[in-house]
């Protein structure tokens, strides 16, 4: 008799925290960085930070998952978008002024967008997975106040100015997470007549 008044209290608790089970699949990125002195390597570290964070979230309610984020440099912010381009590597971090006079059917998707110092955007190659980048999004965007303290230039960030449509076309797990992102937060907010 108290069994079956238990089991939907349980159930609802379980949907209710299935959300905080975070990466949900093995992620592997290597970004590429111009040079480790400019602030796109400090962006690129503090992404493999935080997601690092959600992993250690995930594995504290009984998730398996691997991160592996490496950083690799690259002399050229050309060849970093070659090599994004070709699928030789998958992630990049880059000036968006760099992005600027380049043709307008490249295979490159916006990430992130992140407003510091100058304006960077977190690029990738149009084929990932959308699952992955919506995974991305969600490690980044569920610890965005750790993020904002990482450094002095990132204290403006919010959710508003990182998913922000740009030149350069979204990927899109980034739609997908944007539009998942903005009706958990409706949901979350129940107004009481």
């Amino acid at each position: 008799m108290y069994f079956k008044l238990f089991l939907p209290i349980l159930l609802i608790i379980f949907l209710k925290f299935n959300s905080l089970l975070a990466l949900t699949q093995d992620i592997s990125l290597t970004i590429m960085v111009k040079s480790p002195l400019d602030m796109e390597y400090v962006l690129s570290k503090s992404i493999c930070k935080v997601l690092d964070r959600e992993l250690r979230i995930s594995h504290s309610f009984g998730g398996s998952n691997t991160l592996d984020c490496q950083i690799h440099f690259d002399e050229s912010v050309d060849e970093i978008i070659k090599k994004i381009e070709q699928n030789q590597f998958q992630y990049a971090v880059v000036k968006k002024e760099d992005l600027y006079d380049r043709p307008s059917n490249l295979a490159i998707r916006s990430v992130l967008y992140f407003p510091a110092d100058k304006n960077y955007v977190f690029i990738t190659n149009q084929n990932v997975d959308s699952e992955i980048i919506k995974e991305i999004n969600y490690g980044i965007l569920n610890h965005l106040l750790e993020f904002k303290y990482l450094h002095s230039s990132f204290i403006n960030f919010t959710e508003d100015n990182l998913i922000v449509k740009q030149e350069i076309p979204m990927h899109m797990g980034t739609l997908r997470f944007s539009d998942e992102w903005k009706n958990e937060k409706k949901k979350r907010f129940i107004e009481v007549e």
